[in-house]
């Protein structure tokens, strides 16, 4: 009789046990499973917050250099090398600075058609000093010109009266001669730079970069910066 009670009571310490443990087995699953969802749910949100905000970058007008994000390692968002910009007149400063900073204005050529090759050194026998061009070079240094007011100047500009007074002026033939390198050089900053905006924009942007080429010589040969 004992033998058959401890039977049967042992025989319920294991059901209860199995039970127990089919129970905790379940909540144990059912919690790793939330937190699955969650974790995923949460990169979920991270992907489309990435998405999302990629998606306004790119709806945004901006410009690259496009031997930079050709060379851009695959692992990183090329999207860091636009330089996004709001008004045309940003736009135009930064290309124009670009044509400086990669070396596509030849400024030696400017100045070279601008004063010629031997009228810095005519001035040597009349002062009785040998020509220094380190004193050229401070000249430079101390040159005042205010880059972003020009900029602004020329947005107000009308393109026809730009070129109008250019052909009048004394030394149309050397503006000329100046400007016709300066167009070379907006194609060569045409042939590494991508511009994403409306094609109106496009080309007035463009026009306006050509128009700065009719700067006077010694503004050309400086770096706005």
């Amino acid at each position: 009789m004992f033998d058959s009670v401890g039977k049967t009571i042992f025989a319920i310490i294991l059901a209860v046990i199995l039970v127990y443990l089919i129970i905790w087995t379940v909540k144990f699953i059912s919690y790793r499973l939330a937190k699955k969802r969650k974790q995923n749910s949460a990169e979920v949100r991270e992907k489309q917050k990435s998405i999302r905000h990629r998606t306004i970058a790119c709806s945004k007008d901006y410009w690259y250099n496009i031997r930079e994000v050709e060379d851009c390692p695959e692992d990183t968002p090329v999207e860091r090398l636009y330089h996004y910009f709001e008004t045309e007149q940003e736009c135009i400063k930064a290309l124009i600075l670009e044509m400086y900073d990669c070396g596509i204005v030849r400024t030696e050529e400017l100045e070279k058609i601008a004063f010629g090759e031997e009228e810095k050194n005519e001035e040597a026998p009349h002062s009785g000093t040998i020509y220094d061009p380190y004193a050229i070079d401070a000249e430079y240094d101390e040159f005042e010109y205010d880059f972003d007011e020009a900029v602004e100047e020329l947005m107000m500009q009308d393109d026809e009266e730009v070129v109008a007074s250019a052909e009048e002026a004394d030394d149309a033939e050397v503006r000329a001669e100046i400007y016709d390198c300066w167009t070379g050089y907006v194609m060569q900053l045409y042939d590494r730079v991508s511009v994403n905006c409306n094609e109106e924009m496009k080309l007035h942007i463009r026009n306006k970069i050509m128009m700065y080429g009719h700067k006077d010589a010694e503004i050309l040969i400086h770096s706005p910066e």
